[in-house]
């Protein structure tokens, strides 16, 4: 099975599955019946963002002072000076 045949049988699987999800949401509708409000109510459940709601710490804000990682310029300096 070449690369191109196995994107082919995984794109085919994804649209096969989406459209079984699709008819299990909405249902199955006479053909007389429009299935476009039913569908687009799906939709919007599906893609409704649900935020979490954001969890205060109740620890202490660290230090006001910036916190330096590493050596800074004057202390490069100093040493190259002392050797």
């Amino acid at each position: 099975m070449s690369f191109f045949q196995w994107l082919r049988e995984g794109v085919r699987q994804a649209v096969v599955l989406g459209l079984a999800d699709a008819v299990e949401d909405v249902g199955t509708r006479a053909s007389t019946e429009d299935f476009g409000p039913a569908l687009a109510q799906s939709l919007r459940d599906r893609l409704t963002v649900h935020r979490e709601p954001k969890i205060v710490d109740q620890q202490p804000a660290a230090p006001a002072g910036r916190r330096r990682l590493g050596r800074s310029l004057e202390s490069l300096q100093g040493s190259a000076k002392a050797a």
